[in-house]
């Protein structure tokens, strides 16, 4: 009986392998010598050849319609497979914005007392509405029936220092003029505010980086104020009174209330109107704590005063009242200039009708 012991992989030369090799490259049968040991302990090497593959490694050239078909259909489920795994993977690292609707990464949201998130953007332009706006500040949050506001560190982690600055100087004035402080002064360069003695006539701006010292009464720099009157230095010269008058035509279209002292103009609408402190005041005669049986009830032709009353009208043309108001200051300039021997000059910009 003949037993293998072993096989050219362990005992052939590597020189004799590599020609082997070559030649089945070549499509040549490939020798292959094993070792062999019979019954009696002898052993011997045999020699044996091994044909090689007749399989074609290669491509096919031309791929069955049929089962060029199958090919694309495993492609195409492959790829909706891979796309479906990166959706999921992004869907896992967005939260959608209270406002917005839009998904974004939580490390780029703010968040309210009660965990409603929001998106930076928008509660950027909710706090620039807030702090330019003429609204009051009242950050509650953007989620719909929630109430609760945002920290202020949250928004110092998600907004611009110099917004978050904004914001709370904004809400300190908005406090005290709420607050109905007496003798309550603010630098027209910085808008610090302090309180001031009745006699004190200077202010002074204890803002280090401002320190602007003017009159109390008439905002002029104090180099050019002290040891005269406020009327002294506005008759100076011509500039002091325009910006005098000017002054007296913008306070004419400005309305302010009584309680927070918030001023406003009105575009349209109605002669009643609302301040954002609730109290409600005409716009015609500046009356305060108004209802609607403070204005004319009569029936009467459009753009005409009432026959039957002195009531102040609910509807009127702003622009029309403003002008009438404005008029009669310039008419009050042009005497006050003459007066004074100066050249007459129109103060104020002139009024050109609408056509």
């Amino acid at each position: 009986m003949i037993v293998v012991l072993s096989f050219a992989s362990a005992a052939v030369d590597s020189a004799f392998l590599a020609s082997s090799s070559e030649k089945s490259k070549q499509n040549k049968p490939c020798l292959i010598r094993v070792k062999v040991e019979n019954d009696q302990g002898e052993t011997e090497m045999m020699v044996f050849s091994r044909m090689p593959a007749l399989r074609n490694t290669k491509e096919f050239k031309h791929i069955p319609q049929s089962l060029q078909e199958e090919i694309d259909f495993v492609k195409r489920e492959q790829q909706k497979d891979s796309n479906m795994a990166v959706v999921e993977q992004i869907d896992e690292n967005t939260v959608e914005c209270s406002c917005c609707f839009g998904g974004f990464d939580i490390a780029l949201m703010a968040q309210c007392t009660d965990c409603h998130l929001i998106c930076k953007e928008c509660l950027s332009m909710y706090v620039k509405e807030m702090v330019y706006g003429s609204g009051k500040i009242n950050l509650e949050c953007l989620s719909s029936d929630c109430g609760m506001s945002y920290p202020i560190s949250e928004l110092q982690r998600c907004l611009d220092k110099t917004l978050v600055d904004k914001l709370q100087e904004r809400g300190f004035m908005e406090d005290i003029k709420m607050a109905g402080v007496d003798d309550l002064i603010s630098c027209p360069g910085c808008n610090f505010t302090a309180t001031l003695s009745p006699t004190v006539k200077m202010f002074l701006c204890r803002n280090l980086d401002c320190q602007k010292a003017i009159c109390r009464y008439c905002q002029v720099d104090w180099n050019d104020h002290e040891g005269l009157t406020c009327n002294e230095v506005e008759t100076k010269d011509e500039t002091a009174l325009r910006k005098e008058y000017e002054e007296k035509m913008t306070k004419a279209k400005v309305r302010t209330c009584k309680d927070c002292k918030t001023e406003f103009l009105k575009e349209d609408g109605c002669n009643k109107l609302t301040c954002r402190c609730g109290v409600r005041m005409c716009y015609i005669c500046r009356e305060s704590s108004i209802d609607y049986t403070h204005f004319c009830g009569h029936f009467r032709e459009p753009g005409r005063p009432c026959s039957k009353c002195k009531a102040c009208s609910l509807w009127t043309n702003p622009e029309e009242d403003d002008q009438r108001a404005i008029e009669e200051i310039r008419k009050e300039a042009a005497e006050k200039q003459k007066h004074l021997g100066l050249d007459e000059k129109i103060i104020g910009v002139p009024h050109t009708p609408k056509k």
